[in-house]
């Protein structure tokens, strides 16, 4: 039932994949399915021998812990060249996406970040990018700035009329926009938004929809 409703989101159409993090609770009724199938795995196996009337010396322990090695060796490959631990490959090579000095270690970018959140008012309307997003979860209202259609905002990829404030993250591996001549709002409405003085060294973009008190 979960699968079912998670593929009512109309984000994982296009593509038709499970490729966005809200099929997250999948994953613990993945790995306990695993457990509870490795634990049967004896007992299937001599159902069929009981079945065919095949004898074998092979134990319905046995049987398991052979199933069982061969799932915790299919992880641990998985995990070595696919993971993003310490357990892989790339959490070691300075050269990939995901070596740790990249995600693992407080960054100025993440340090100055301080600084945005302080200017905007927990009572504000706040559409963010990726990264920062879950940090206005708590304001009036979250949306999310992204390319994506929203019934939000009339199945358009602006944002809602009543956004406050648009914070975007230019430093993420996801950004698309990476200085203020970049944004759709102050090229298309400038006179909707003003854009607040840079004071993260350009890693964050903050507009204020006009005529806002602080």
């Amino acid at each position: 039932p979960l699968w079912v409703l998670l593929c009512l989101n109309e984000l994982a159409h296009d593509p038709y994949l499970p490729v966005h993090h809200f099929h997250a609770p999948l994953i613990p009724i993945l790995v306990w399915s695993a457990i509870a199938g490795v634990a049967n795995a004896g007992r299937v196996f001599e159902w069929l021998r009981r079945r065919n009337s095949v004898t074998s010396n092979r134990s319905e322990i046995g049987t398991s812990l052979i199933v069982a090695t061969f799932v915790m060796c299919c992880s641990m490959f998985c995990n070595l060249f696919e993971g993003v631990g310490p357990q892989s490959l790339q959490f070691w090579d300075a050269g990939r996406a995901f070596y740790w000095r990249n995600y693992y270690v407080i960054s100025d970018r993440a340090r100055l970040f301080e600084i945005v959140e302080a200017q905007i008012p927990s009572s504000a309307r706040v559409a963010s990018t990726d990264f920062v997003h879950p940090r206005f979860t708590h304001h009036e209202r979250s949306y999310d700035y992204s390319l994506y259609e929203r019934a939000v905002a009339g199945n358009t990829t602006r944002v809602p009329e009543d956004t406050d404030y648009i914070v975007i993250d230019t430093g993420h591996r996801y950004s698309w926009i990476h200085s203020p001549a970049e944004v759709r709002e102050l090229r298309e409405e400038p006179e909707k938004w003003e854009l607040l003085p840079d004071e993260t060294e350009g890693y964050f973009i903050v507009l204020r929809r006009g005529g806002i008190d602080l």
